[in-house]
C-alpha cells in the first residue's frame, strides 16, 4: 500500500530571494552620498539623510521595478488594478563592527534590500520567528519550517523582498571595508474592500 504525504506551508512568509547580475554599478555614487549615525544603537552603521534616496539613483530604481512587480503581483498575487508606491528607501553603510538590531518596518506592507557591496563575513541578513510558542522541544533537524532564525548571506546584486512585519537583523560586518545596501518599504494604493469596509490608500 503506498501512501502520499505533502508538506503545505500554510500561511507562510513569502520571502524573495535572487541574484540579479544585470544590477548596475553605482558603488562611487553611493560612497559619496551623505550620511548620519543611526540613532538606535553605536554599532548601528549610518544611514543616508535622504530618506528616499531612489529618486537619486535612478539606475538602480528601474533595476528593482521588475523585481518589486514580480513579488506583489506573481509572488502575492495582489491584483494589478493596485498600484505599487516606494513612499521611503535609504542607504545603509556599514563599517568593521557594525550591525543592525531585531526590527521590523513599520507603516508599510513589504520591505526589500539590495545589496550594492559586499565582502565576505560582512555581515548575514537573519530573519527571526517571533511566533509564540508554548512547548519548544529541541529539534533534530532545522529546516525552514521548524527554524527559530534563518541566515541569508548577502552578495553583491542579491535581492531581498518580503512581509514587513517579519523581524530580522544584521549580523555584525567583521570585514575591514564597508558593506553598502540600500533598503526600501513598498506600500500598495488602491480600492480596498467592499461598501462595509471600504479604504483608499
Amino acid at each position: 500500500m503506498q501512501t502520499s504525504t505533502e508538506i503545505i506551508p500554510l500561511f507562510s512568509s513569502p520571502v524573495y530571494i535572487t541574484v540579479d547580475d544585470s544590477m548596475p554599478d553605482i558603488v562611487s555614487q553611493v560612497e559619496s552620498l551623505e550620511y548620519q549615525n543611526h540613532s538606535r544603537s553605536i554599532q548601528g552603521g549610518s544611514q543616508t539623510i535622504n530618506q528616499n534616496i531612489l529618486h537619486e539613483l535612478p539606475e538602480i530604481q528601474s533595476f528593482l521595478q521588475s523585481h518589486v512587480k514580480e513579488y506583489v503581483y506573481g509572488v502575492m498575487g495582489i491584483s494589478e488594478e493596485f498600484f505599487i508606491d516606494v513612499p521611503c528607501s535609504w542607504v545603509n553603510c556599514h563599517k568593521q563592527g557594525d550591525m543592525s538590531h531585531e526590527h521590523s518596518h513599520r507603516n508599510s506592507m513589504f520591505s526589500g534590500i539590495v545589496y550594492l557591496k559586499t565582502h565576505p563575513n560582512c555581515g548575514d541578513l537573519v530573519f527571526i520567528d517571533q511566533s509564540y510558542k508554548t512547548l519548544d522541544p529541541t529539534k533534530s533537524n532545522i529546516n525552514v519550517y521548524n527554524a527559530p532564525q534563518w541566515s541569508v548571506p548577502p552578495v553583491d546584486g542579491m535581492v531581498v523582498i518580503f512581509p514587513s512585519h517579519l523581524v530580522h537583523s544584521v549580523k555584525a560586518n567583521q570585514d575591514t571595508r564597508r558593506r553598502y545596501s540600500l533598503a526600501f518599504n513598498i506600500m500598495i494604493r488602491g480600492d480596498y474592500g467592499n461598501a462595509t469596509s471600504y479604504l483608499t490608500l
